[in-house]
C-alpha cells in the first residue's frame, strides 16, 4: 500500500527525501527536467551518497523558473557533443546572467554538486529519447535492507527534481514500499541509464572544468 505526498499541510516530499536519506547508501533520480533548485534543497543529505540523475527532457537554464529555458533538441541523432554542450552552456548562463548563486548556502551546494561529480558519486545522463517519468530511487543500506529482502523504496509522481517540486507546489506522488516495486523501479531505470548520453562524471571532469568552471564567478573565489 503506497502513501501520497502532496506538499500540502506539512506533508512535503523534501521533508521525506531528507528522513529518508541517512537510511540509503545510494539513489538514483529519474526526472523529465533538471533543475540545480531541487539538488539544493536536498543536498546535506547527499553528501556521502552515491547519485545518478537521468534527465529525460531538457535542462532548465534557471532552476527557479524566472529565467528563459535551454532547450535540449530532443532528436536520437543529436551527438553527445550537442548534448554536453547544452548543458555545460545552461550552467554558466545561469550563473552569470541570474543572481541565485548569491547565497552562501548555494554556494556550498553547488561546491558539493561540483565535487561529487569530481569524485565520482554523482553521475549526470539525458535519455536517448525524451521521457517525461519522475522515478526516485532509494537503496537501504545493507543494515536495513534486511539480507535483500527489503532493498530500497521508490517514488512517483508528478514532481521534478526543482524547489518547487520538492516543497511548495500541489503535486501528487506515491511512496512503494514493496521489493517487487522497487526491483520493477530499478530496471526501469538501469535500462534507460545503459543506453543515454553522459553529461557529467568524473570521466569527463576536464570537460565541465574547461567549459563551466572556467567561464563562471565560481572560478574566482
Amino acid at each position: 500500500m503506497g502513501d501520497f505526498i502532496t506538499n500540502r499541510n506539512g506533508n512535503i516530499l523534501s521533508g521525506f527525501f531528507k528522513d529518508i536519506l541517512p537510511k540509503v547508501q545510494s539513489a538514483s533520480f529519474l526526472v523529465g527536467y533538471f533543475y540545480f533548485s531541487g539538488f539544493a534543497e536536498i543536498y546535506q543529505g547527499l553528501k556521502d551518497k552515491n547519485l545518478r540523475v537521468l534527465v529525460g527532457m531538457e535542462i532548465e537554464k534557471d532552476m527557479m523558473n524566472h529565467v528563459r529555458e535551454v532547450y535540449y533538441h530532443n532528436n536520437i541523432y543529436n551527438s553527445k557533443k550537442d548534448n554536453r554542450d547544452s548543458f555545460y552552456n545552461s550552467f554558466v548562463d545561469f550563473f552569470n546572467e541570474t543572481e541565485y548563486f548569491d547565497n552562501e548556502e548555494k554556494k556550498a551546494a553547488f561546491k558539493l554538486f561540483y565535487e561529487k561529480i569530481k569524485d565520482g558519486t554523482l553521475e549526470i545522463r539525458k535519455t536517448k529519447e525524451p521521457n517525461h517519468a519522475k522515478l526516485y530511487l532509494f537503496e537501504y543500506t545493507a543494515a536495513l535492507n534486511e539480507g535483500g529482502k527489503n532493498p530500497g523504496t521508490l517514488v512517483t509522481g508528478s514532481s521534478n527534481l526543482s524547489y518547487s517540486g520538492l516543497t511548495n507546489r500541489l503535486e501528487l506522488n506515491a511512496i512503494l514500499r514493496q521489493k517487487s516495486d522497487y526491483e520493477e523501479g530499478i530496471g526501469f531505470f538501469n535500462d534507460l541509464w545503459q543506453t543515454a548520453v553522459v553529461l557529467a562524471d568524473k570521466n569527463n571532469i576536464a570537460d565541465f572544468d574547461t567549459f563551466v568552471i572556467e567561464k563562471i564567478w565560481y572560478e574566482k573565489l
